[in-house]
Parts: C-alpha cells; sequence; structure tokens
C-alpha cells in the first residue's frame, strides 16, 4: 500500500516541477533573443513650488519735484548765444557809429559784427562779474573783408581802461594795455605774427588768460606769448571785431566761454 501511494506521488511532484518550469521561461526574454533590454534610469522628481499668485498692480501717480531752474547769471560758463543778451552792453573806440553802419547781430545762435565803414571798433562786455584771474575761448567766423582783427579783453575798467589781445585776420596779432587815466590810449605790450592763423574766410579759435601779472595769447590751440603788467587789478570780460581800410567786415562768434585759468 504505501508503494503503491508513493508512485503517484512522485509522478505529481515531477508534474508540478514541469509546470513551474515552463511557466519561470514564459515570463522571460529568450536568451538568442537580440533585442537589449530597456533600461530605465530612476531620477529624483523635483520638488515642485505651489504657483503664487501674480501680484496685484495698483496705479498710484508718482510725484516728482522740479528741479529748480534759475536765471541768475553765471560766472563761469559756455555762452552759445541761444537765449538773450541782456547780461551784455557795448561800446565803441573808433569812429562812432552815426551813419548806422554798424550792426551787432544776436540770431541764428551766433553773436554777429556786421561793419560797414572805415575805423569801426566796437567791443562787447559781459557786466554781471569782474574777474581777476580768468580764461576767454571764442571761435570766430570771417565772412567778410579780410582787412580785420578779432578782440579779447579782461579787466575792463571804464575809468582805469583794460588788457587787449588782438588777432588780425592778416596773421598778425598784438597784446595792449588801453591805459584810460594816463596815456588815455592803447599801449602795445607785445606783437608778432603767427602761421596758426587761418587767414581769409575761415574759424579760428582764440584764448585769452590774464592770471596775476601774466597775460597769455592762444591761436587754435597754440601758446602764442606771454607778457606781464601789473597795472589792472580786474574788471569785465568781452570781445570786439574792427574794421580798417576796408570794409563790409563780417565776423560771427559761435560761441565764447569764460572759465577759471
Amino acid at each position: 500500500m504505501k508503494k503503491a501511494l508513493r508512485l503517484p506521488f512522485l509522478a505529481f511532484l515531477l508534474f508540478v516541477l514541469i509546470v513551474s518550469t515552463a511557466c519561470g521561461f514564459s515570463l522571460g526574454k529568450n536568451a538568442d533573443a537580440t533585442e537589449k533590454p530597456q533600461v530605465i534610469v530612476v531620477t529624483a522628481t523635483p520638488e515642485r513650488q505651489a504657483p503664487t499668485e501674480a501680484p496685484m498692480v495698483v496705479a498710484t501717480e508718482v510725484v516728482t519735484e522740479a528741479p529748480a531752474t534759475s536765471n541768475e547769471p553765471q560766472a563761469f560758463f559756455l555762452e552759445e548765444f541761444d537765449t538773450n543778451m541782456d547780461n551784455y552792453s557795448w561800446f565803441d573806440m573808433g569812429s562812432g557809429d552815426e551813419d548806422g553802419k554798424m550792426n551787432l547781430v544776436y540770431e541764428d545762435g551766433q553773436l554777429k559784427f556786421e561793419l560797414n565803414d572805415y575805423n569801426l571798433w566796437p567791443y562787447v562786455t559781459y557786466d554781471p562779474f569782474t574777474y581777476t584771474d580768468v580764461r576767454i575761448d571764442v571761435e570766430a567766423e570771417n565772412w567778410g573783408s579780410n582787412q580785420n582783427s578779432v578782440t579779447i579783453i579782461c579787466r575792463y575798467d571804464e575809468d582805469l581802461g583794460w588788457y587787449e589781445f588782438n588777432i588780425a585776420n592778416d596773421g598778425t596779432w598784438f597784446i595792449a594795455y588801453y591805459d584810460a587815466m594816463v596815456a588815455k590810449g592803447y599801449i602795445t605790450l607785445y606783437d608778432g605774427g603767427s602761421t596758426a592763423i587761418k587767414m581769409g574766410r575761415d574759424t579760428n579759435v582764440y584764448t585769452a588768460v590774464c592770471q596775476g601779472q601774466d597775460l597769455t595769447l592762444f591761436i587754435n590751440g597754440v601758446k602764442t606769448r606771454t607778457v606781464q603788467n601789473k597795472d589792472l587789478k580786474e574788471g569785465l570780460v568781452g570781445v570786439g571785431v574792427s574794421s580798417y581800410d576796408s570794409y563790409p567786415v563780417n565776423v560771427y562768434f559761435n560761441w565764447l566761454e569764460i572759465s577759471q585759468p
């Protein structure tokens, strides 16, 4: 009886083993298959932040205080002749303007000297300030006769006189002292010629520096001469144009700069 029962049991075990093995192969890949197994890389899922609600924009009126503006004249500045001539005045040392042949015109960003007679020597001064040490730069265009000169003055005093830097369109120049007290006329301190002057219808930049007893002239950036005089200590600054034995003389200033030396 025990043997008869044993054989069927062994057969049953053998049957279970075969079935289990068959099921195991059905879940896997064939060893002869060429397809490679799919590789899945598992990475950490980045932490998500909860979306934030966009801030509500509230329109507000921004009130800013306008910068203070002042019409007060300045001591040191660049004059481009685009406002008015309220701070300027003029005088003449030549034959005068009895027939209305001298026009000082302020227009189109220029100060224009239009002289239509012989020996007209007008000067324009900047009146709000008197200066001791000062530098004056100007840019001047010549549009008329070549027989003319451009002048820069410093330390102008109606009672005492002034210093003058005079550059002629023919290539010559001089530095002078107008003595209103004793000589009552022009005293030449130095004169000469310069190849730096652009003669004819051209544009030149002239610079005068009055510092202590030193009076220095520059022509188109070239230092021309320094002379000394101790008589005048302070005064106004200005520019001028002169006609001599030919006209019309038309000289236009594009700008004037007053600065510290």
